[in-house]
């Protein structure tokens, strides 16, 4: 399981086995330190590397320094060995509910059991999921909420979740369809990316209606391997006003502080 963790501290930002792409000219001011923990792509490796114990033991240590601290998933948790399939996604979702996630995003393997099940599972999921471009083609309307705003002392994070388009095909087409195959789910797929783009940008410029400080995209997007248009790298280049973008990253070990 990786497991990275964003630091904040008074200008600067500790990154410690994390991936993030940021994006210039943003004033990092913290009074007091915040720190994100993130995981994705764990898929039921509820034992691998560091592991979901040490994970809740390691969020209780940090905890004696800080109390501002969130835990964060972006996809792609409950799907990948047996006990995610014979428990279609249920024994993952209780375990993070005991650890106390605060911000979780489907991945493209969250819908890997029936869309009907994934909405079971996020009724499940205490923190529940997040995705701004996760829409109902059928009311137009956002299947999940877009974003959450996190109150650290006096300064404000808004996450916005971001789920890959590439969810379509990478998970079971049919699961999006009625039973003509007609689509009613879209994850803001389009030829160009705009449709991408412009709903990101449209949510970011909500939060920013609420005074946050700083705006992360808690996104299942990834940068190699995938379709141009709708990567992380993609994203950071068609929008403005988002202070980091994480990057879908199966193992990170380097240390970066900037």
């Amino acid at each position: 399981m990786p497991i990275y963790q964003l630091k904040i501290r008074q200008l600067f930002l500790a990154l410690l086995t994390f991936c993030f792409i940021f994006i210039p000219n943003s004033a990092w001011a913290i009074q007091k330190d915040i720190v994100i923990l993130y995981t994705n792509d764990v898929h039921c490796g509820i034992e691998d590397n560091l592991g979901y114990t040490k994970l809740a033991q390691y969020k209780e240590d940090l905890q004696q320094d800080t109390p501002y601290i969130t835990l964060v998933d972006a996809g792609d948790a409950i799907q990948g060995a047996p006990i995610g399939k014979l428990s279609t996604g249920e024994a993952i979702i209780n375990i993070m509910n005991e650890i106390d996630y605060d911000f979780t995003i489907p991945g493209n393997h969250e819908f890997d059991y029936g869309m009907d099940r994934f909405l079971a599972l996020n009724d499940k999921l205490s923190c529940g999921y997040y995705s701004s471009n996760l829409v109902n083609t059928i009311t137009g309307k956002n299947l999940l909420p877009a974003y959450k705003i996190f109150q650290f002392d006096d300064k404000k994070i808004a996450l916005i979740g971001v789920t890959t388009p590439e969810t379509l095909n990478s998970s079971t087409p049919a699961y999006f369809q009625d039973d003509k195959g007609n689509f009613i789910y879209s994850f803001n797929e389009d030829a160009t990316g705009k449709k991408l783009y412009t709903n990101i940008q449209n949510t970011v410029d909500t939060v920013k209606k609420f005074g946050v400080d700083y705006v992360f995209l808690v996104a299942h997007l990834g940068m190699n391997g995938i379709t141009p248009r709708w990567s992380s790298l993609a994203v950071a280049q068609n929008t403005q006003g988002i202070d980091a973008i994480s990057l879908m990253v199966i193992l990170m070990k380097s240390f970066l502080l900037l």
